[in-house]
């Protein structure tokens, strides 16, 4: 199966949607990536001039299983770490986290992209996942991970969010069989805000 990792990108778009609340104020004021899947190197970040969104382009975000690829190839992550400027009198949460990517697996071949979010300042977090059992291949997939339940930030102050995407290929079930889960174009997640 042929899969040309190097040539992929995908670009994280994170966009805070304001509904029905007037939190024009935000602004993200800092930020870090570290990850398998977004070592020094293969990513570039942007943060717009107005300090509501950030985009990030990986180079190599991919993970493959099969008798060809060494154990570790398996699993790949990348965590945002982000600081959020909240005005007072209001709160955010995520409700879903999107993906477009290309998958390519074998019979009982399963991939699986993983997204969960947490605050610092707290314990909780919520997860969504999307898994693909083979055979099957998709060359332009959206993958949407629906967060369960919402987790929402501290109440009208600054507060640093992580959001941590695995993706994960298994091929326990079919050890002759390969698969390939990648990241590519536009990934984004929507935040929701309530006033509090």
């Amino acid at each position: 199966m042929a899969f040309n990792a190097s040539s992929l990108w995908i670009v994280l778009v994170i966009s805070i949607h304001i509904l029905r609340v007037a939190a024009q104020n935000y602004q993200i004021s800092s930020y870090g990536v570290v990850g398998t899947g977004c070592a020094p190197g293969t990513v570039n970040t942007t943060l717009t001039d107005d300090k509501k969104r950030l985009s990030l382009r990986y180079t190599n975000f991919v993970a493959k299983a099969g008798p060809s690829y060494d154990y570790d190839d398996n699993r790949k992550n990348c965590q945002i770490t982000f600081t959020v400027q909240v005005p007072s009198g209001y709160q955010f949460a995520f409700d879903k986290f999107t993906s477009t990517g290309r998958y390519a697996v074998d019979s009982k071949v399963q991939a699986t992209h993983k997204t969960y979010y947490y605050f610092q300042s707290g314990l909780a977090q919520s997860q969504g996942s999307t898994t693909i059992t083979g055979s099957a291949s998709d060359d332009s997939v959206i993958l949407t991970d629906v967060f369960k339940p919402a987790i929402w930030s501290p109440c009208g102050q600054a507060t640093v969010v992580g959001i941590n995407t695995a993706l994960r290929v298994d091929n326990s079930d079919n050890a002759n069989g390969s698969g390939t889960l990648a990241l590519s174009d536009a990934v984004g997640t929507s935040f929701i805000w309530q006033t509090c």
